[in-house]
Order: C-alpha cells, then structure tokens, then sequence
C-alpha cells in the first residue's frame, strides 16, 4: 500500500520541483538577459562620441536610439516581453548606426570606433545565445505545463505559462 503511494505521489512531488527549478531558472535568465543589454547599451554614450564628428547629420541618425534608451529605463511593472521588444528596436537602430559608420573610411581606421563595436559585437552575441536558450527553456517548460493541464496534475500544480519571445 505504501509503496502504492509513494509510487503515486513520488512523480507528482518530482515534477513540481522540476517545473519549480524551470521557473526559477527562466526569472533568473531573464534578469541575466535584462542586465546583458543594459551593459551593451552603456556603451552607446561612447559610440555617439567616438563618431560625433566623422557622420553627418549624425544627431539626426542618434535621435531614434537616444528616444528608445530613455524609454528602456524599465520599472517592475515592465513585462520581460516589452522590454524585450525595446530592446529589439535599439538594436535594429544600432544595426543602422553601424553600417553608416562603416561607409565612413576614417571610422574604419579609428581604433576606438574599432574598439566599440567589437564591444558591441561581443555582448550582442552573448545576448543572442542567452535569448536562444530562454526560448529552448520556455518551450520545455510550457510543454510541461500542457502535459500537467492533461492529467490530474493540474489539482496539484498551480503553476501559470510563462510568455515566450
């Protein structure tokens, strides 16, 4: 008879603590994520610097991603998802921002300049990979989650789908 329960409620304790360890590691992925970008963006005052005078009507090609920085000054009320999509579109101004600099032959010589965007290339990877494994974790765990909805685990498990990207 116990071995009966034990074999019963051995999974249920199990997977719990599986989709309670996904969880955690999703929050902390995401925070991980959140702090990546920060970090990248603070280089963003050095690159507006470093190509002051070599772009013309260079604040007019900042003027968007100044905009979008002083928005992504995130509260807790900001869903992960929208700071997420931001972010998005600072890096797509920073694309832009980059193949004009690199029209210009003086900012390709300029070891600073050089210096910024492997910078920028270096934390824009990492972002990358990270985002990639939110996703793969993500997935995994919402598929757990339809498999809990299923069964009678749903009595047992309060745990909500958590939004991809």
């Amino acid at each position: 008879m116990y071995i009966l329960i034990a074999l019963v409620i051995l999974p249920i304790i199990l997977f719990n603590l599986y989709l309670i360890l996904l969880n955690s590691k999703i929050s902390k992925l995401e925070k991980k994520i959140v702090k990546s970008f920060k970090e990248r963006n603070n280089l963003i005052p050095s690159l507006f610097e470093v190509t002051k005078w070599e772009i013309s009507r260079h604040d007019d090609v900042f003027k968007e991603i100044i905009a979008l920085r002083k928005k992504s000054t995130y509260n807790k009320n900001d869903s992960f998802i929208e700071i997420i999509n931001n972010e998005l579109k600072i890096h797509n101004e920073l694309n832009f921002i980059f193949k004009v600099c690199m029209k210009n032959l003086k900012l390709e010589k300029n070891e600073k300049f050089l210096l910024i965007r492997d910078l920028f290339l270096e934390r824009s990877s990492k972002i990358g990979k990270n985002i990639e494994l939110y996703k793969f974790i993500i997935n995994k765990f919402n598929k757990l989650l339809k498999f809990k909805n299923i069964t009678i685990l749903w009595i047992f498990i309060n745990i909500q789908y958590r939004d991809s990207i």
